[in-house]
C-alpha cells in the first residue's frame, strides 16, 4: 500500500498506561505527514507539526514500516536509529480508516507507555 498524506488534527487525547488523562484541549492542532521514507530506506517517514500559526516540528522526522494491516487499519513501527543513536523503535503510529481516507491517527511512544489520539 502506497502511504503519502497529510491528517490535519483539529485536537488531540492523551492516554498514559492505557489511562486517558487529558484532551480534548478545546483545539490543539497538528498535522501529521506520512510519507515515502526520506532516506530512501524501506517503509515510511513520520513526521508530525505544531499548526497552530508556526508551523513548527513537533516531531522530528522517523522512520518507520508496516508491521499490521487490514481494511481499516495500518499500523506502523519505527526501525533503526537517528544520527544520534536513538531508537526509532520507540515510536509507532496507527493509521484508522473510514470511508477509504484516514479518520484517525494514534501515535505510540513505547517507551513511556504514552499513546496520542489526534482527532479530525
Amino acid at each position: 500500500m502506497k502511504l503519502d498524506f497529510l491528517f490535519k488534527s483539529s485536537d488531540h487525547l492523551r492516554y498514559e498506561n492505557g489511562n486517558h488523562v487529558s484532551g480534548p484541549h478545546g483545539g490543539a492542532p497538528r498535522a501529521i505527514k506520512v510519507e515515502p521514507n526520506i532516506s530512501g530506506r524501506e517503509g515510511f517517514t513520520v513526521t508530525m507539526f505544531n499548526t497552530d500559526g508556526q508551523n513548527v516540528v513537533q516531531m522530528a522526522p522517523k522512520q518507520m514500516k508496516i508491521i499490521q494491516q487490514n481494511n481499516d487499519k495500518i499500523v506502523l513501527r519505527g526501525y533503526g536509529y537517528d544520527n544520534m543513536g536513538s531508537s526509532f523503535a520507540d515510536y509507532g503510529l496507527s493509521i484508522h480508516f473510514g470511508n477509504g481516507k484516514v479518520d484517525k491517527c494514534i501515535l505510540h511512544m513505547h517507551d513511556r507507555g504514552v499513546d496520542i489520539e489526534y482527532l479530525k
